[in-house]
């Protein structure tokens, strides 16, 4: 199969508006590994959302090409559009259940960690130990349960908010 892949293909690409109406395109260099970002970029306006959803996975690209690909599924404004793509979202996410519960898992993790952060402020606040903007700005920075639930600890004896915070 790999050797398959190796073999030199040539695809034709046909261009709008152009005085070149069929350009010669070797993608054996994609089997290489070569990122293909000019014609990814070209591509990517002329044709349908389930082609280019196709190439974004199967075409060897620089990662800034992908991204910016893909920052072009960004929420429009047309509900529309908005709904096609939350379609396209939940199929995609149907198609892939390690994906989806690696989201649900983040959305938890973040949950928890919103919940952490607003009770350890609850003790601070009901004890009347002042943050300074610094301390708060660490605290909605931490991202990391255990060293906020050992602030919550400290906190329930901390002389001040920044012992709290050690």
């Amino acid at each position: 199969m790999e050797a398959r892949y190796r073999q030199r293909r040539t695809y034709q690409a046909h261009y709008e508006n152009s005085s070149v109406s069929v350009r010669q395109l070797d993608l054996s260099s994609c089997f290489e590994r070569q990122p293909l970002d000019e014609f990814a970029r070209w591509v990517a306006p002329r044709r349908p959302l389930e082609w280019v959803l196709s190439m974004l996975q199967y075409l060897p690209m620089s990662t800034t090409a992908r991204e910016e690909l893909l920052w072009r599924f960004a929420r429009t404004g047309d509900p529309e559009i908005d709904a096609r793509q939350d379609r396209i979202l939940e199929v995609l996410l149907t198609a892939n259940p390690k994906m989806k519960q690696r989201l649900v898992d983040e959305g938890r993790l973040e949950g928890r960690l919103d919940e952490a952060r607003a009770a350890l402020r609850r003790v601070l606040a009901h004890r009347q130990l002042a943050l300074t903007p610094e301390d708060a700005a660490r605290i909605e920075a931490c991202t990391e349960l255990t060293t906020l639930e050992q602030w919550h600890a400290q906190a329930l004896t901390a002389s001040s908010a920044q012992q709290a915070l050690r």
